[in-house]
């Protein structure tokens, strides 16, 4: 285990909005969100949202894809398993309506 990409991991997701951005984005799916509708969803604008995607991006939790003229972000392939069971747990719990971890 690397310890330090685990301390980085955890130091880009411990601001809350950066938090709720890479929530977001898991939720798309494949399909990715565009920074358009995380924008609009979170009442941020878009310097502030380039700063959070780009420290969500240096960890590699997310990546960028580009579709034509537009882009989109959606969770990173080099992202760590254990980071995406994490994720996927509290999605399930929420589903069920057991207590959220965040």
């Amino acid at each position: 285990m690397n310890i330090n990409k685990y301390c980085a991991i955890f130091e880009a997701l411990g601001f809350e909005i950066r938090l709720k951005i890479f929530k977001l984005i898991i939720q798309s799916g494949n399909e990715g969100v565009a920074p358009k509708h995380i924008i609009k969803e979170f009442d941020v604008d878009s310097g502030t949202l380039s700063f959070h995607l780009k420290k969500l991006e240096k960890v590699k939790l997310i990546a960028k894809k580009a579709t034509g003229k537009r882009a989109s972000y959606c969770v990173s392939p080099a992202m760590p398993k254990a980071v995406m069971q994490i994720f996927l747990a509290e999605l399930a719990n929420e589903s069920v309506g057991l207590m959220p971890l965040v």
